[in-house]
């Protein structure tokens, strides 16, 4: 198949990329026709899509040194060329290249390290706000939600990124346009599912994706290896999709590894890495492709053969094979190319090809020309609403996420109930210490099971974590407005679990004192626990220190929430930490509630000084907040407030990932 030839950039009459994000977004509207760049070869008009000529002129890039008075580590060096509307542009390279860092740089995804150079949108400095609203970024591997069916994905995700004064009629038919599109028509309402529950195939969720990515209709659309892990027929879908939404004026960049002859042949345009310099930037194909520029260097292609293997195989050697040679050439390092291309004609020709499309862009935009229309982006609050109308509501309807939020207060409920059937009212005779003793105790397990089970909220925090790295990158919310969505969330199955449980123990173990009290105190050390679990999860880089990070806590907090140790027989060292632990006030709460504020003997008897007399005997004032339950109870709402916040800050300033 023939590549398709791009056609030179119509004038365009730009909205300057400055500090003002509303201008900036504003500029979806009233696009010029004379921007609209149709590649096909019809002479047909577009659907109203723009590009933007992106410019990159000596790149580089570098992380400090490890060690203090050691080099900095290069990354990139001097990378140049661009990325024009209408065109597909391949940026390639052997394993270390730094394809995927320049990608980052040029999405403005890289969030460490120092960049030299100069990278311009249109000939301006893009801002954040610009790279949120006027690119989309691909990811290599699908970051989707299983419990939502295609639809509803692009449409949740057309609701966080466009307009909030948008109607949701015009998102829906955005949505179903792109549907049709994408091909997606035939599985718009199959749930995406996962290694458990199977769904839709990797080539419909890898359009999926590129849906999401169009929903803000981008002027610009950056895609990482889009054909990995795809059969060659998807790869080619998957291709024809990108040169479709190039022919309508959209600029496409998308890093690749080993596409297929056919995808190769839709791509107008090559950047080649190698040990992160600029090796070749031009046209892929033709008589002045990357075949006849590797020819004049001795590297001769044959057509019978995949010229992305050809290119990759030829140029990540680091000492060239035996073969055609250029005349009194030796075998050099592959960083030889570099030098090569720096010093070439065509290099200069796409400098100064480069520098006329810049021209023309700048001559032709109107910076005084101004939009009056404010995009209106989602506040913390309406974006958690977001959240919990298409996630929350689609996890509830799923039994995989209900049944663990349900059943274990079913089962401990019982459990406990039938280990302690009765000892409650035994209790109310002080003189008999066993039943008094064995409440205590099951008031401990009652206290100590919310913040164990809380576990079971971890691996949420660690499976979502890529997509919530996407989704805060592409300013879809903030870290504070995923709390808050997940701790809603988990709070109202919570409330239904939390009352079969404590209607279990209470009926059956007959516990004395105000139930109100006893379900408000484990319901509000769930909730703690969830928030300290969250915070377990945020702070771990895998499930595996999830799993130890949390049960070290809980396991040592058990030795200071006072059934075992009493505050007084604590060594000195260790009597801080009692107050640190949300499950002491908990159970001090509940004790308070069942036998009252003191023992009904006197301290003569000798009574006092066994459980028979639990207030006393545990040292029930010490340590917490004294011999009162609602004092213990909304101390109870400080530790959950204390354990949200480390939650947000660690979400907010910690990225587990190196890019």
């Amino acid at each position: 198949m023939a590549p398709e030839s791009p056609r030179p950039v119509q004038p365009v009459k730009e909205a300057s990329i400055g500090e003002d994000e509303a201008a900036i977004v504003a500029e979806c509207e009233d696009l010029p026709d004379g921007f609209q760049q149709d590649n096909s070869g019809t002479g047909g008009k577009s659907n109203g899509r723009r590009g933007t000529l992106v410019t990159f002129d000596q790149v580089g890039f570098s992380f400090p040194p490890k060690k203090r008075g050691g080099e900095a580590i290069q990354i990139l060096t001097n990378v140049s060329g661009f990325f024009e509307p209408g065109t597909v542009t391949a940026t390639m390279g052997p394993s270390g290249a730094g394809k995927t860092t320049f990608l980052d740089i040029v999405t403005g995804r890289k969030k460490r390290g120092n960049m030299t150079g100069s990278l311009l949108y249109d000939g301006k400095k893009a801002t954040p706000a610009y790279l949120r609203h006027k690119t989309s970024y691909v990811e290599q591997f699908d970051t989707l939600l299983a419990t939502l069916t295609v639809r509803q994905m692009i449409l949740y995700q057309a609701e966080l990124k466009c307009d909030r004064k948008e109607t949701s009629s015009s998102k829906k038919d955005r949505v179903e346009k792109l549907l049709g599109e994408l091909g997606l028509d035939e599985c718009a309402d199959v749930m995406i599912g996962d290694t458990l529950h199977p769904g839709i195939s990797g080539g419909q969720a890898k359009r999926t994706n590129i849906g999401i990515a169009l929903v803000t209709q981008p002027n610009i659309i950056f895609l990482d290896e889009p054909t990995s892990g795809l059969d060659s027929e998807t790869s080619l879908d998957v291709v024809e999709i990108l040169r479709k939404l190039a022919n309508e004026g959209v600029t496409i960049m998308s890093t690749i590894h080993s596409p297929t002859s056919e995808a190769f042949s839709l791509f107008d345009k090559l950047l080649l890495l190698v040990q992160g310099q600029t090796i070749y930037f031009g046209s892929l194909h033709g008589a002045e492709g990357a075949a006849a520029y590797f020819a004049g260097l001795g590297r001769h292609y044959d057509p019978a053969l995949n010229l992305a293997d050809f290119l990759i195989r030829e140029t990540g050697n680091l000492r060239r094979r035996t073969g055609a040679k250029v005349a009194g050439d030796v075998e050099q390092p592959t960083i030889q190319f570099a030098e090569r291309w720096a010093s070439s004609e065509r290099s200069k020709d796409a400098l100064a090809q480069c520098e006329r499309l810049l021209e023309k862009v700048q001559s032709h935009r109107d910076d005084t020309e101004q939009s009056s229309t404010n995009f209106s982006r989602h506040n913390f609050l309406s974006a958690v609403l977001v959240l919990l109308r298409f996630r929350t509501s689609a996890n509830y309807k799923f039994p995989d996420f209900m049944a663990p939020r349900l059943s274990p207060m079913v089962l401990f409920g019982f459990i406990i109930s039938s280990l302690y059937i009765g000892a409650g009212k035994d209790a109310l005779n002080p003189a008999n210490v066993s039943a008094r003793g064995n409440v205590a105790s099951a008031l401990f397990m009652n206290t100590a099971l919310p913040s164990f089970t809380a576990a079971g909220y971890m691996p949420s925090i660690v499976q979502e974590r890529p997509l919530f790295y996407r989704e805060t990158a592409d300013g879809c919310y903030t870290a504070i407005t995923y709390i808050l969505y997940k701790l809603v969330e988990e709070a109202i199955p919570q409330i239904f679990g939390s009352l079969i449980f404590c209607l279990l123990t209470v009926n059956i173990i007959d516990f004395q004192g105000n139930f109100w009290w006893y379900w408000l105190i484990f319901y509000t050390t769930s909730q703690t626990g969830i928030a300290l679990a969250y915070a377990c999860g945020a702070l771990a880089r895998n499930m595996d220190e999830a799993n130890t990070l949390l049960p070290v806590y809980n396991v040592t907090g058990m030795f200071f929430t006072g059934l075992l140790f009493t505050y007084d027989a604590m060594p000195s060292g260790w009597q801080w930490y009692t107050w640190t632990n949300f499950v002491r006030y908990a159970w001090s709460a509940n004790m308070v509630n069942t036998f009252g504020e003191k023992c009904e003997i006197p301290a003569s008897d000798p009574l006092w000084k066994t459980p028979g007399c639990p207030i006393e005997y545990f040292e029930i004032g010490d340590g917490n907040a004294g011999i009162s339950v609602a004092a213990n109870y909304f101390a109870l709402w400080g530790f959950w407030f204390f354990w949200v916040c480390i939650a947000w800050l660690i979400m907010a300033n910690v990225r587990h990932s190196s890019r």
